[in-house]
């Protein structure tokens, strides 16, 4: 029996984790090596891009059967709920350390304004990946 969090295995939050550090690590090669230039959405954008091809296709395989879009939507969730777990505290800690020279006010505005901007990236890319999810399931031959 597979360990689960929610209704599916922990081995394939694993795998699209390891999804996510690829993409990154890709997205940045091709950032740096295609585009020339610093920009944070190329490596984002390729890290849900392999995370949703590798839930799509371990997911199914693990499962044994067919998914449903409220199951691709709810696995998506699940994973950004996970990785904002970890992610969020390291936001605020970034905003709050730039803000230390200006007046709390200001820092206060940046922490806040940090964590919009951050659940604004977490929605989008669990709407995307749950989108590309669907793309990447395989159907069944009937």
């Amino acid at each position: 029996m597979d360990l689960q969090i929610g209704p599916f295995p922990v081995v394939l939050y694993a795998a699209m984790l390891a999804a996510t550090i690829a993409g990154q690590f890709l997205g940045i090669g091709v950032d740096v090596l295609a585009l020339g230039r610093k920009v944070l959405w190329v490596p984002l954008a390729i890290s849900v891009l392999l995370e949703a091809l590798v839930a799509a296709r371990l997911g199914a395989a693990r499962m044994g059967e067919e998914w449903t879009s409220a199951q691709r939507g709810r696995l998506s969730a699940y994973y950004s709920l996970g990785l904002a777990a970890v992610t969020l505290p390291l936001a605020v800690w970034v905003a709050a350390s730039d803000g230390v020279s200006l007046a709390p006010t200001m820092a206060t505005r940046n922490v806040v304004l940090a964590l919009v901007v951050a659940l604004a990236a977490f929605a989008a890319a669990t709407l995307l990946r749950w989108g590309l999810m669907s793309l990447f399931t395989p159907r069944s031959a009937s």
